[in-house]
Protein backbone atom coordinates (compact mmCIF):
# COMPACT_ATOMS: atom_id res chain seq x y z
CA UNK A 1 0.00 0.00 0.00
CA UNK A 2 2.82 2.42 0.74
CA UNK A 3 4.20 4.18 -2.32
CA UNK A 4 7.70 5.46 -2.92
CA UNK A 5 6.77 9.13 -2.97
CA UNK A 6 4.52 11.00 -0.55
CA UNK A 7 1.92 13.20 -2.24
CA UNK A 8 2.80 16.87 -1.56
CA UNK A 9 -0.85 17.71 -0.73
CA UNK A 10 -3.47 15.52 0.92
CA UNK A 11 -6.86 16.09 2.46
CA UNK A 12 -5.85 14.59 5.81
CA UNK A 13 -2.63 13.58 7.57
CA UNK A 14 -3.17 11.05 10.35
CA UNK A 15 -0.35 10.84 12.88
CA UNK A 16 -0.67 7.34 14.27
CA UNK A 17 -1.45 4.00 12.65
CA UNK A 18 -2.97 2.21 15.61
CA UNK A 19 -6.61 1.22 15.75
CA UNK A 20 -7.85 4.82 15.99
CA UNK A 21 -5.71 6.06 13.10
CA UNK A 22 -6.56 3.10 10.87
CA UNK A 23 -10.27 3.45 11.67
CA UNK A 24 -10.18 7.12 10.71
CA UNK A 25 -8.31 6.26 7.51
CA UNK A 26 -10.91 3.64 6.62
CA UNK A 27 -13.80 6.08 6.95
CA UNK A 28 -11.92 8.79 5.04
CA UNK A 29 -10.84 6.36 2.33
CA UNK A 30 -14.45 5.28 1.87
CA UNK A 31 -15.28 8.98 1.44
CA UNK A 32 -12.58 9.15 -1.27
CA UNK A 33 -10.36 11.54 0.63
CA UNK A 34 -6.61 11.59 0.00
CA UNK A 35 -5.10 10.45 3.29
CA UNK A 36 -1.56 9.95 4.55
CA UNK A 37 -1.28 7.76 7.66
CA UNK A 38 2.05 7.83 9.49
CA UNK A 39 3.15 4.78 11.43
CA UNK A 40 5.97 4.92 13.99
CA UNK A 41 5.75 1.16 14.44
CA UNK A 42 5.60 1.26 18.23
CA UNK A 43 2.10 0.08 19.16
CA UNK A 44 1.38 0.53 22.86
CA UNK A 45 -0.08 -2.94 23.29
CA UNK A 46 2.40 -4.90 21.13
CA UNK A 47 3.58 -7.03 24.09
CA UNK A 48 0.02 -8.17 24.89
CA UNK A 49 -0.93 -11.65 23.74
CA UNK A 50 -4.54 -10.63 23.03
CA UNK A 51 -6.79 -7.61 22.67
CA UNK A 52 -9.99 -7.94 24.67
CA UNK A 53 -13.39 -6.42 24.00
CA UNK A 54 -12.85 -5.79 20.28
CA UNK A 55 -16.07 -6.55 18.42
CA UNK A 56 -15.65 -9.66 16.16
CA UNK A 57 -11.98 -9.97 17.15
CA UNK A 58 -11.99 -10.59 20.91
CA UNK A 59 -8.77 -12.34 21.89
CA UNK A 60 -6.91 -11.47 18.68
CA UNK A 61 -3.26 -10.41 18.96
CA UNK A 62 -2.87 -6.59 18.83
CA UNK A 63 -0.34 -6.88 15.99
CA UNK A 64 -2.77 -9.10 14.06
CA UNK A 65 -5.49 -6.45 14.51
CA UNK A 66 -3.19 -3.84 12.98
CA UNK A 67 -2.35 -6.18 10.10
CA UNK A 68 -6.05 -6.70 9.43
CA UNK A 69 -6.66 -2.94 9.62
CA UNK A 70 -3.98 -2.24 7.04
CA UNK A 71 -5.28 -5.05 4.84
CA UNK A 72 -8.78 -3.55 4.92
CA UNK A 73 -7.38 -0.22 3.68
CA UNK A 74 -5.94 -1.76 0.49
CA UNK A 75 -9.05 -1.19 -1.69
CA UNK A 76 -8.88 2.52 -0.92
CA UNK A 77 -6.13 3.75 -3.21
CA UNK A 78 -6.48 7.30 -1.89
CA UNK A 79 -5.06 6.13 1.47
CA UNK A 80 -1.31 5.72 1.95
CA UNK A 81 0.15 4.17 5.10
CA UNK A 82 3.80 5.11 5.47
CA UNK A 83 6.40 4.38 8.13
CA UNK A 84 7.46 7.59 9.80
CA UNK A 85 6.32 10.32 12.13
CA UNK A 86 5.40 13.97 12.25
CA UNK A 87 8.17 16.20 13.61
CA UNK A 88 6.62 19.62 13.03
CA UNK A 89 3.28 21.17 12.14
CA UNK A 90 2.29 24.73 11.48
CA UNK A 91 -0.74 26.40 10.03
CA UNK A 92 -4.42 26.57 10.75
CA UNK A 93 -7.50 24.50 10.10
CA UNK A 94 -7.74 24.00 6.36
CA UNK A 95 -4.08 24.75 5.67
CA UNK A 96 -1.46 22.74 7.58
CA UNK A 97 2.20 22.27 6.69
CA UNK A 98 3.37 18.94 8.10
CA UNK A 99 7.06 18.00 8.27
CA UNK A 100 7.84 14.29 8.39
CA UNK A 101 10.88 12.73 10.06
CA UNK A 102 12.25 12.06 6.57
CA UNK A 103 12.33 15.82 5.95
CA UNK A 104 9.47 15.62 3.47
CA UNK A 105 6.86 18.38 3.74
CA UNK A 106 3.19 17.73 3.10
CA UNK A 107 0.30 20.16 3.12
CA UNK A 108 -3.07 19.02 4.38
CA UNK A 109 -6.50 20.47 4.98
CA UNK A 110 -6.93 18.50 8.20
CA UNK A 111 -4.72 16.81 10.78
CA UNK A 112 -5.76 13.92 13.04
CA UNK A 113 -3.60 13.15 16.05
CA UNK A 114 -4.11 9.45 16.80
CA UNK A 115 -0.86 8.90 18.63
CA UNK A 116 -2.41 7.06 21.55
CA UNK A 117 -1.19 7.12 25.10
CA UNK A 118 1.86 6.01 27.03
CA UNK A 119 1.35 3.79 30.05
CA UNK A 120 3.23 4.91 33.14
CA UNK A 121 3.31 1.75 35.20
CA UNK A 122 4.12 1.73 38.90
CA UNK A 123 7.56 0.51 39.92
CA UNK A 124 6.27 -2.83 41.20
CA UNK A 125 8.20 -5.98 40.40
CA UNK A 126 6.42 -8.04 37.72
CA UNK A 127 3.91 -5.37 36.60
CA UNK A 128 5.70 -4.69 33.31
CA UNK A 129 5.67 -8.39 32.35
CA UNK A 130 1.97 -8.77 33.19
CA UNK A 131 0.85 -5.52 31.55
Amino acid sequence: MSIDRVKPHVDVVIAGAGTAGLSAALVLGRARRNVLVLNEGLPRNAPAHAAQGVFTRDGTSPLELLRIGREQLQPYTSVEVRDGSVVDVEGTNGNFRVVLDSGTEVTARKLILATGVVDELPAIEGVQELW
